[in-house]
C-alpha cells in the first residue's frame, strides 16, 4: 500500500473518530459507541444490586464486550492520531496521552485489566465509573457544550474568586466553632479538621446533622455561617446565566448579519 493511500485512510478513520458530523458513517460509529458506553454504565451500576447477582455472567460478558470495544477504540485513536499535527512524531505522542479525553480512556482500561487478573487494587477498581466521563468525549463536540467551556474559560477568575472566598470561609469559621464548641461536645468537635467537615455541610446548607452546636454562640455562627452558604453559592448561577445570556444574544446577532 502506497504511503499516500494508507495516510489517506488515516485520515478517514481520524475524521470518523473525532469529526463525528464529517459524514454518517462518522455519526453512526460515535453513536454505537455513545450506546455501548451506556449499556455498560448501566451493566456496572445494576451489577452490585444483591437481587440481579444471579445475572453475574451476563454482566460479564455486557463487560468482556463493552471493553473490548473500549480497547479496539484506544488503540485506533492512538494511531490515527498523528494525523493531527500537534499529535504528530514521538513528541505529539507523549502529549495525546497528556489529553484529559486519553487519560480517562486510559484509566478505565487500566481498571478493567486489573480486575480480568484479580489483582485487588480498590483505589484502581474505583476508575472503572469514570467510564462515565467517556461520555463527553462523545458530547464535546456539540455546540452548546462548546459555548459552556467558552463561558467558564473567560469566567475563571471570578469562579476562582468564589471557590477561593468559600475555602477561606470555611477554614475561618471552623476553627472559631470547635473553640465554641469543643467544652460542651470534646467527642463531636475534638479537632479542628473534623469540625472543617461540619463547617462545608453547614455552608452548603446540606446539614447531614451527625455534627451540630449546641452552645448559644456555636448555633449563632451556624445560623450565620447556613445562610452566608445560601446567598454565596447564588453568585456563581447569576456569573453564569448573565455569561451564557450575552452569549447566546450574540450568537443570534451573528446569525442576522
Amino acid at each position: 500500500m502506497k504511503k499516500k493511500q494508507y495516510h489517506q485512510i488515516l485520515t478517514d478513520i481520524y475524521a470518523i473518530l473525532e469529526i463525528p458530523s464529517s459524514s454518517k458513517k462518522a455519526k453512526y460509529i460515535n453513536y454505537f459507541l455513545f450506546f455501548v458506553i451506556a449499556v455498560s454504565i448501566f451493566s456496572f451500576f445494576i451489577s452490585t444490586v444483591k437481587q440481579y447477582h444471579i445475572y453475574n455472567d451476563i454482566f460479564n460478558l455486557i463487560e468482556l464486550i463493552a471493553f473490548s470495544v473500549f480497547s479496539v477504540e484506544f488503540v485506533v485513536r492512538f494511531v490515527v492520531s498523528g494525523v493531527n499535527k500537534k499529535y504528530s512524531g514521538i513528541k505529539g505522542k507523549l502529549k495525546y496521552l497528556k489529553n484529559p479525553f486519553t487519560i480517562i480512556d486510559m484509566l478505565v482500561l487500566v481498571s478493567f485489566y486489573i480486575s480480568v487478573f484479580d489483582i485487588d487494587l480498590l483505589f484502581l477498581r474505583v476508575f472503572m465509573v469514570f467510564r462515565i466521563l467517556k461520555l463527553l468525549r462523545y458530547e464535546s463536540k456539540n455546540h452548546f457544550d462548546i459555548l459552556l467551556w467558552q463561558i467558564i474559560k473567560q469566567n475563571r477568575e471570578k469562579f476562582y474568586a468564589v471557590f477561593g472566598l468559600s475555602i477561606g470561609i470555611v477554614l475561618i469559621a471552623s476553627p472559631v466553632m470547635y473553640y465554641l464548641e469543643r467544652a460542651s461536645q470534646p467527642e463531636v468537635f475534638s479537632s479542628i479538621p473534623q469540625t472543617i467537615w461540619w463547617s462545608i455541610v453547614t455552608f452548603t446548607t446540606v446539614g447531614y446533622g451527625d455534627m451540630y452546636p449546641i452552645s448559644s454562640l456555636g448555633k449563632v455562627l451556624a445560623s450565620f455561617l447556613s445562610v452566608l452558604g445560601i446567598t454565596f453559592y447564588t453568585i456563581p448561577g447569576a456569573i453564569f446565566i448573565a455569561a451564557l445570556l450575552d452569549k447566546l444574544k450574540d450568537t443570534k446577532l451573528k446569525g442576522k448579519r
